[in-house]
């Protein structure tokens, strides 16, 4: 029997991903599988931002690696870690259904943005979600901090902070307890452009490409295209505070997207809507829209 190769990361996280992965595939071909654990310099160096580090793709690109090399058959991701432009050769090939695409204050309390206590410390090492928090609270204190989700979630638990702001997909997957959830609508932060997806990836003359195309959630598709267009025409990766999300409603396609300096100063959130064929045009004009505001008004996004 044919095994196929499924490279990843080795964290809780990545790996339960492999897993609905693999049970998706399922449905569509009787092969075995086999894990292959990518040690990352993401994974190795916890300290610094991953902005001080290369961005999101520092993630993706190692483990994209070894399909590039012919050591896996397919790589396995959060789509939001996945640059807009990946290697040639490769391509995201099938995501599968959509989880929760919001963030959230994770705290024991059950604190939202808006009840957290005047200067709380809050954990997070984005830029997008620093700077959205900040322009919530000014008064929050929001320092950086790295690590697997049960690092972050054991400094929450030692009272190290008083809040993280993670993924409520990230979150609900590996099915943390002991805390509580709040997510946080887009409106005050827009998620991070394919928030709560997983992302398959594989070479571009690979023979799984129409199993993997098969394989694939539909309405999630549309959802990627629009963020992924979105984030290919602002150049965007962990270094500018952007965020952008879409959401299939009725058949039309909304597309909430939003900007915001660092220092959570200024910030800009904009909404728009198009039919669902029209996924990419929507992604692409919405941050036309945003950028074109940000220069107007003068914001300083680095």
């Amino acid at each position: 029997m044919h095994v196929i190769r499924i490279a990843s990361r080795g964290s809780q996280l990545s790996l339960i991903q492999v897993k609905t992965v693999i049970e998706v595939l399922r449905n569509f071909i009787n092969d075995e599988f086999e894990v292959k654990i990518i040690k990352t310099r993401g994974d190795a160096d916890t300290h610094r931002p991953l902005y001080e580090m290369g961005g999101k793709g520092l993630f993706e690109a190692e483990v994209n690696l070894a399909v590039l090399r012919g050591e896996a058959d397919i790589a396995v991701h959060s789509l939001k870690d996945i640059p807009a432009q990946i290697s040639d050769g490769l391509e995201l090939a099938m995501v599968t259904e959509r989880q929760d695409p919001r963030d959230a204050v994770i705290s024991i309390e059950g604190y939202s943005l808006d009840t957290l206590p005047r200067r709380a410390r809050i954990g997070t090492s984005s830029l997008r979600r620093r700077g959205f928090a900040l322009s919530v609270r000014s008064d929050l204190r929001v320092e950086p901090v790295r690590g697997n989700v049960d690092t972050r979630l054991r400094k929450l638990m030692s009272r190290e902070f008083d809040a993280l702001i993670m993924a409520v997909a990230g979150i609900n997957r590996i099915r943390v307890s002991d805390v509580k959830i709040v997510p946080i609508p887009p409106s005050q932060m827009p998620p991070a452009p394919g928030q709560g997806i997983i992302g398959v990836v594989a070479r571009s003359d690979s023979s799984l490409i129409p199993i993997l195309h098969r394989a694939s959630h539909r309405e999630t598709e549309v959802e990627a295209m629009a963020e992924r267009a979105f984030l290919e025409e602002a150049g965007a990766g962990c270094h500018v505070p952007l965020g952008g999300v879409a959401s299939i409603n009725h058949g039309e396609l909304t597309f909430t997207a939003g900007v915001v300096e660092p220092s959570g100063g200024n910030r800009i959130i904009m909404t728009g809507s198009a039919p669902l064929d029209e996924a990419v045009e929507l992604g692409r004009r919405m941050a036309r829209l945003v950028l074109d505001e940000a220069r107007r008004r003068g914001l300083n996004l680095y």
